[in-house]
């Protein structure tokens, strides 16, 4: 119990901002909680093994999620985000037009999902600014912009739940047994939903108007587009496309060599062609998801060598079975749980509570007899988690829009949350009726 007391405390401080996080950011703070953790379960006469706590540090995750980020410098590179930038500029040109290309544009990041959200929300920013401004020229409402760029961000954000490439989707596969990709699709048609749903409360509900120079910048007829891209390398082009080619054979025909070992094969590839040197590739590579998922497994580690997942586990039985919640309340509780605490990456959450929310499936599956209890309420957990950077304070990547637009901090959390929440059900209901997997 205090184990658990313990990690909450320092999420809600932190969110808070009881702890400052330009003192000591999150991550540090469950790291410090851990060595807490050691000294309690000492004081109690609790057995604290080191060995406890690295069991649940799963490397092969870890490892996808460095190639991933190598996969990512070698695109940036060889110039294949910039080729996605001039592809969305010639398809509003085509019969899809500006509005079409705009909805390929805001669910391109789960399209094309990176083991991070924070690298095609950071790549494809200025594609959306592009395309944001002249929507709100056609339509004459600054609020369009908004809808744009947030709706872009959160497609982002959640994107790192269903990528291939050491997403936090691979790792409840991993945990529960299920095939690699088996919780991607669930997660990738709710993802879209979350992105309209967001879009359409900003518009109807919160009305996000951004900062009126921005405004006025944006509305002038005459203004030149920044953010298009003239040149764009036939390296690019081709990385771009080999990419998309590579995960969809991967996703088609599951073969036996391991991921990481494909996408180390693809990066050599694409240095060779594009002549992309290790400076470049190595710059894609971002510390802050990797930090994110160390302390998470090492808070986790933590919580099982002193029993606090036994703690949950009747704490959640308690609620289920003994107030109105029932098995189903406790349950989208759980599921929502990291967007109700937003984290700065979805991972640290995800790592930390992973375990108890797969042994809170079994255990419901059991109690009920419903098989399918354990991949809805883990679909759900992960994609609410990979989703909730988006919204948090702690420098989530919503912060990247309203630096863009100029709007308060903060102002994109909302319409995120909602879309989020209304998200993670649908895969829910997705899973349940259709088990689709």
């Amino acid at each position: 119990m205090i184990g658990l007391l313990v990690f909450f405390g320092v999420i809600i401080a932190s969110l808070r901002g009881w702890i400052p996080q330009h003192i000591l950011p999150v991550q540090s703070a469950l790291i410090l909680s851990s060595f807490g953790l050691a000294i309690i379960a000492l004081v109690f006469g609790k057995p604290f093994s080191l060995v406890d706590v690295t069991a649940n540090i799963f490397l092969h995750p870890i490892t996808a999620l460095i190639a991933g980020f190598l996969v990512a410098g070698a695109l940036e590179a060889a110039g294949a985000f910039k080729a996605a930038i001039k592809i969305l500029e010639r398809l509003a040109k085509t019969p899809l037009g500006l509005s079409g290309t705009v909805v390929v544009l805001v669910n391109m990041p789960t399209i094309f999902a990176m083991p991070c959200g924070r690298i095609l929300a950071a790549a494809l920013m200025p594609a959306a600014l592009l395309f944001s401004y002249e929507m709100a020229k056609i339509s004459k409402d600054p609020v369009v912009m908004s809808m744009i760029i947030f709706g872009f961000i959160v497609n982002a954000a959640a994107s790192c739940g269903p990528s291939l490439l050491g997403g936090i989707g691979t790792i409840g596969e991993g945990m529960g047994g299920y095939p690699i990709g088996s919780f991607s699709n669930v997660q990738q048609i709710s993802i879209m939903l979350i992105t309209a749903v967001c879009m359409l409360t900003i518009k109807y509900v919160f009305r996000i108007i951004p900062n009126e120079s921005i405004v006025m910048s944006a509305l002038k007829t005459d203004r030149k587009p920044e953010g298009s891209v003239e040149n764009v390398p036939k390296e690019g082009y081709f990385a771009f496309f080999s990419f998309l080619i590579t995960i969809a054979l991967v996703v088609i025909f599951k073969p036996h060599i391991p991921i990481q070992t494909i996408l180390i094969g693809f990066v050599a590839i694409i240095m060779f062609i594009s002549k992309v040197s290790i400076k470049d590739l190595i710059a894609g590579v971002i510390l802050h998801p990797i930090m994110a998922m160390l302390s998470g497994f090492i808070i986790a580690g933590s919580l099982v060598a002193i029993g606090s997942f036994d703690t949950l586990m009747e704490i959640l039985l308690f609620l289920a079975k003994n107030t109105p919640l029932g098995f189903v309340g406790v349950v989208v509780i759980l599921a929502n749980l990291p967007t109700i605490l937003p984290m700065p990456c979805g991972r640290i959450i995800a790592m930390a509570l992973l375990p108890g929310v797969l042994l809170f499936g079994l255990k419901i599956s059991e109690v009920t007899g419903y098989e399918w209890a354990t991949p809805i309420i883990l679909i759900s957990f992960i994609l609410n988690a990979a989703a909730s950077c988006g919204p948090s304070p702690l420098g989530g990547i919503g912060g990247i829009g309203e630096g863009n637009l100029g709007t308060a901090i903060g102002a994109s959390g909302k319409p995120q949350q909602v879309a989020i929440m209304i998200g993670t059900g649908v895969a829910a209901l997705l899973v349940s009726i259709f088990h689709f997997l």
